[in-house]
């Protein structure tokens, strides 16, 4: 134990911690003297770069929402074509039917007559 030690030798273990100490603090000092810079470096880029992905973000939502209003507007106008289409092909099929049941009607009554 350093109490069984002579104070001269006290001292010195005294002396050696605090050099040691001072060591690490000095070692402490001149990483963060090193790295502290890095780190306004490094969050000036992480910026830029959030800025940059939250910008795309934006576009690429307001242009995928145009583009499904696009796509539903164009649906909408195309089912309504193929109504329109269907009900004109109906229409025609109807009368080419209606046709067809007269001119067999008349056929048939002249064969009966």
């Amino acid at each position: 134990s350093s109490s069984n030690l002579d104070p001269r030798e006290n001292l010195m273990r005294f002396l050696l911690r605090i050099a040691i100490l001072g060591l690490a603090a000095f070692g402490a000092k001149s990483l963060y003297d090193l790295l502290a810079p890095r780190k306004d470096q490094f969050r000036s880029a992480a910026d830029g770069l959030y800025d940059r992905t939250t910008t795309a973000a934006r576009e690429v939502g307001s242009k995928v929402s145009g583009a499904a209003q696009n796509v539903a507007s164009s649906a909408q106008t195309n089912a309504a074509e193929v109504k329109d289409t269907v009900r004109a092909q109906a229409d025609e099929v109807a009368a080419a039917a209606k046709e067809a049941v007269d001119e067999s009607t008349k056929e048939l009554d002249a064969t009966v007559s």
